[in-house]
Protein backbone atom coordinates (compact mmCIF):
# COMPACT_ATOMS: atom_id res chain seq x y z
CA UNK A 1 0.00 0.00 0.00
CA UNK A 2 1.28 3.48 -0.38
CA UNK A 3 2.31 5.47 2.31
CA UNK A 4 -0.98 7.17 4.33
CA UNK A 5 -1.13 10.88 3.58
CA UNK A 6 -1.91 12.95 7.14
CA UNK A 7 -2.96 16.39 7.57
CA UNK A 8 -1.73 17.94 11.00
CA UNK A 9 -4.85 20.35 12.00
CA UNK A 10 -4.60 23.50 14.61
CA UNK A 11 -2.17 23.40 17.25
CA UNK A 12 -4.48 23.96 20.58
CA UNK A 13 -4.72 20.50 22.52
CA UNK A 14 -7.62 22.28 24.65
CA UNK A 15 -10.59 20.12 25.13
CA UNK A 16 -12.97 22.83 24.62
CA UNK A 17 -11.40 25.46 22.50
CA UNK A 18 -12.16 28.73 21.69
CA UNK A 19 -14.97 28.79 19.07
CA UNK A 20 -12.63 31.10 16.88
CA UNK A 21 -10.33 28.14 17.08
CA UNK A 22 -11.10 26.42 13.83
CA UNK A 23 -9.46 23.76 12.89
CA UNK A 24 -6.44 24.92 10.24
CA UNK A 25 -5.09 22.28 7.57
CA UNK A 26 -1.34 23.26 7.23
CA UNK A 27 0.01 20.70 4.45
CA UNK A 28 -0.06 16.95 3.94
CA UNK A 29 2.72 14.96 5.21
CA UNK A 30 3.37 11.59 4.69
CA UNK A 31 3.08 8.43 6.95
CA UNK A 32 4.50 5.04 7.17
CA UNK A 33 4.26 2.87 4.51
CA UNK A 34 1.86 -0.31 4.80
CA UNK A 35 2.88 -3.59 2.98
CA UNK A 36 0.00 -6.31 3.82
CA UNK A 37 -0.35 -9.54 2.60
CA UNK A 38 -3.81 -11.88 2.94
CA UNK A 39 -4.92 -14.98 2.16
CA UNK A 40 -8.58 -16.73 2.32
CA UNK A 41 -10.11 -20.07 3.24
CA UNK A 42 -13.33 -21.53 2.44
CA UNK A 43 -13.44 -24.57 4.56
CA UNK A 44 -17.02 -26.25 4.53
CA UNK A 45 -18.47 -24.45 7.65
CA UNK A 46 -17.43 -20.76 7.39
CA UNK A 47 -15.26 -18.76 5.45
CA UNK A 48 -11.78 -17.70 6.60
CA UNK A 49 -9.41 -14.89 5.76
CA UNK A 50 -6.02 -13.92 7.46
CA UNK A 51 -4.56 -10.51 7.24
CA UNK A 52 -0.47 -9.98 7.96
CA UNK A 53 0.51 -6.34 7.62
CA UNK A 54 4.23 -3.89 8.63
CA UNK A 55 5.09 -0.58 8.28
CA UNK A 56 8.37 0.86 7.30
CA UNK A 57 9.24 4.13 9.52
CA UNK A 58 8.60 6.47 6.70
CA UNK A 59 6.66 8.80 8.35
CA UNK A 60 7.35 12.27 9.51
CA UNK A 61 8.71 12.05 12.76
CA UNK A 62 8.44 16.15 13.38
CA UNK A 63 4.84 15.25 13.57
CA UNK A 64 4.56 12.51 15.12
CA UNK A 65 3.36 9.82 12.28
CA UNK A 66 5.59 7.23 13.27
CA UNK A 67 6.90 4.91 16.15
CA UNK A 68 10.31 4.93 14.03
CA UNK A 69 10.48 1.55 14.32
CA UNK A 70 9.20 -1.57 12.16
CA UNK A 71 5.40 -2.98 13.40
CA UNK A 72 3.34 -5.63 12.45
CA UNK A 73 -0.11 -7.29 12.61
CA UNK A 74 -1.56 -10.14 12.51
CA UNK A 75 -5.57 -10.69 12.00
CA UNK A 76 -7.82 -13.72 11.21
CA UNK A 77 -11.59 -13.05 10.09
CA UNK A 78 -14.54 -15.87 10.20
CA UNK A 79 -17.54 -14.95 8.87
CA UNK A 80 -20.46 -17.19 7.84
CA UNK A 81 -23.95 -17.04 5.72
CA UNK A 82 -27.13 -17.84 7.20
CA UNK A 83 -29.58 -16.36 4.18
CA UNK A 84 -29.46 -12.82 4.41
CA UNK A 85 -27.13 -12.53 7.62
CA UNK A 86 -23.64 -12.91 7.63
CA UNK A 87 -22.10 -13.31 11.45
CA UNK A 88 -18.63 -12.24 11.77
CA UNK A 89 -15.69 -12.32 14.04
CA UNK A 90 -12.08 -11.13 14.21
CA UNK A 91 -8.80 -11.90 16.48
CA UNK A 92 -5.65 -10.59 16.24
CA UNK A 93 -2.31 -9.31 17.37
CA UNK A 94 0.47 -6.70 16.92
CA UNK A 95 2.71 -3.99 18.13
CA UNK A 96 0.79 -0.99 16.71
CA UNK A 97 -2.58 0.45 16.52
CA UNK A 98 -1.72 2.02 12.97
CA UNK A 99 -2.59 -1.05 11.76
CA UNK A 100 -5.71 -1.86 13.58
CA UNK A 101 -9.60 -1.10 12.08
CA UNK A 102 -8.39 1.43 9.74
CA UNK A 103 -11.31 2.54 8.64
CA UNK A 104 -11.36 4.54 12.44
CA UNK A 105 -9.56 7.98 11.99
CA UNK A 106 -6.78 7.80 14.17
CA UNK A 107 -4.10 11.27 14.76
CA UNK A 108 -1.42 9.27 16.31
CA UNK A 109 0.92 6.10 15.74
CA UNK A 110 1.95 3.98 18.92
CA UNK A 111 4.50 1.16 20.00
CA UNK A 112 3.54 -1.67 22.43
CA UNK A 113 2.45 -5.36 21.81
CA UNK A 114 -1.87 -5.34 22.23
CA UNK A 115 -4.64 -7.59 21.12
CA UNK A 116 -7.85 -6.71 18.81
CA UNK A 117 -10.97 -8.36 18.89
CA UNK A 118 -14.09 -7.79 16.60
CA UNK A 119 -17.93 -8.90 16.42
CA UNK A 120 -20.22 -8.05 14.09
CA UNK A 121 -22.97 -8.80 11.32
CA UNK A 122 -23.40 -8.09 8.00
CA UNK A 123 -26.98 -7.80 5.98
CA UNK A 124 -27.58 -8.06 2.56
CA UNK A 125 -30.40 -5.67 2.18
CA UNK A 126 -32.45 -4.68 -1.31
CA UNK A 127 -31.18 -4.82 -4.81
CA UNK A 128 -27.35 -5.67 -3.62
CA UNK A 129 -27.41 -2.92 -0.77
CA UNK A 130 -25.34 -4.58 2.23
CA UNK A 131 -25.26 -3.18 5.62
CA UNK A 132 -22.81 -4.27 8.68
CA UNK A 133 -22.78 -3.13 12.01
CA UNK A 134 -19.20 -4.27 14.11
CA UNK A 135 -18.05 -4.01 17.60
CA UNK A 136 -14.52 -3.13 18.39
CA UNK A 137 -12.13 -3.58 21.49
CA UNK A 138 -8.53 -2.86 21.26
CA UNK A 139 -6.80 -4.31 24.15
CA UNK A 140 -2.92 -3.72 24.83
CA UNK A 141 -0.60 -5.78 26.62
CA UNK A 142 1.97 -4.40 28.53
CA UNK A 143 3.38 -0.52 28.24
CA UNK A 144 2.60 0.91 25.23
CA UNK A 145 3.28 4.46 23.82
CA UNK A 146 1.73 6.94 21.43
CA UNK A 147 3.41 9.76 19.22
CA UNK A 148 0.67 11.96 18.71
CA UNK A 149 0.97 15.06 16.11
CA UNK A 150 -0.56 17.86 18.34
CA UNK A 151 2.61 19.88 17.97
CA UNK A 152 3.91 21.45 15.34
CA UNK A 153 7.47 19.98 14.34
CA UNK A 154 7.47 18.52 18.04
CA UNK A 155 6.13 15.53 18.62
CA UNK A 156 4.20 14.20 22.18
CA UNK A 157 5.32 10.53 23.09
CA UNK A 158 2.79 9.59 26.07
CA UNK A 159 3.77 6.12 27.84
CA UNK A 160 1.80 4.26 29.92
CA UNK A 161 -0.28 0.43 30.35
CA UNK A 162 -3.64 1.31 28.90
CA UNK A 163 -2.65 4.33 26.48
CA UNK A 164 -3.96 2.88 23.76
CA UNK A 165 -7.02 1.16 24.58
CA UNK A 166 -9.87 1.93 23.05
CA UNK A 167 -13.63 -0.09 22.20
CA UNK A 168 -16.71 1.61 19.90
CA UNK A 169 -18.87 0.52 16.82
CA UNK A 170 -18.17 0.40 13.09
CA UNK A 171 -21.61 0.37 10.62
CA UNK A 172 -20.76 0.64 6.85
CA UNK A 173 -23.64 0.94 4.55
CA UNK A 174 -22.64 -0.32 0.63
CA UNK A 175 -24.72 0.23 -2.30
CA UNK A 176 -23.78 -0.96 -5.50
CA UNK A 177 -24.65 1.82 -8.58
CA UNK A 178 -23.64 -0.72 -11.84
CA UNK A 179 -21.52 -3.90 -11.66
CA UNK A 180 -18.38 -1.97 -11.41
CA UNK A 181 -19.22 0.75 -9.43
CA UNK A 182 -20.04 1.14 -5.70
CA UNK A 183 -20.96 4.10 -3.13
CA UNK A 184 -20.03 3.09 0.56
CA UNK A 185 -20.69 5.11 3.42
CA UNK A 186 -19.12 4.36 7.24
CA UNK A 187 -20.00 5.51 10.96
CA UNK A 188 -17.58 4.86 13.70
CA UNK A 189 -17.83 5.57 17.67
CA UNK A 190 -15.33 5.65 19.88
CA UNK A 191 -16.72 5.01 22.98
CA UNK A 192 -13.38 5.32 25.43
CA UNK A 193 -12.24 8.02 22.93
CA UNK A 194 -15.42 9.62 22.90
CA UNK A 195 -14.64 10.62 18.80
CA UNK A 196 -17.33 9.85 16.31
CA UNK A 197 -16.27 9.72 12.59
CA UNK A 198 -17.99 9.64 9.17
CA UNK A 199 -16.93 9.11 5.94
CA UNK A 200 -17.73 7.85 2.41
CA UNK A 201 -16.04 6.62 -0.27
CA UNK A 202 -16.65 5.07 -4.04
CA UNK A 203 -15.01 1.72 -5.50
CA UNK A 204 -14.73 1.19 -8.96
CA UNK A 205 -13.45 -2.46 -10.35
CA UNK A 206 -12.44 -2.22 -13.26
CA UNK A 207 -13.94 -6.15 -14.17
CA UNK A 208 -17.01 -5.98 -13.01
CA UNK A 209 -18.71 -9.48 -11.59
CA UNK A 210 -20.31 -11.41 -14.11
CA UNK A 211 -24.19 -11.90 -14.06
CA UNK A 212 -25.37 -14.82 -12.26
CA UNK A 213 -27.38 -17.02 -14.38
CA UNK A 214 -30.75 -18.18 -13.82
CA UNK A 215 -31.29 -21.75 -13.10
CA UNK A 216 -33.84 -23.40 -14.85
CA UNK A 217 -36.28 -26.03 -13.43
CA UNK A 218 -35.11 -29.35 -15.56
CA UNK A 219 -31.48 -28.27 -13.42
CA UNK A 220 -32.98 -28.46 -10.49
CA UNK A 221 -33.80 -32.10 -10.85
CA UNK A 222 -31.31 -33.82 -12.49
Amino acid sequence: MAPVASTPLAESRSTHPRPTAQLINQRGEPGDFILGFHAQFIPKLFLYQVTAAVTAPTGDEAYGLTTGRVTFDLNNHFERSFGRFTPNLELGAGDSTTLVNRILNKNYASLGPLAHFQVGVGIDLLHGIGFETDVYEQLPIGDQKIYSAYRKNKPTVVTGYNVTEDNGIITSLGIPIDSHTTFSGYYSRSLRRHADTVAIGITYVLRGAPPIEETSFDDLFR
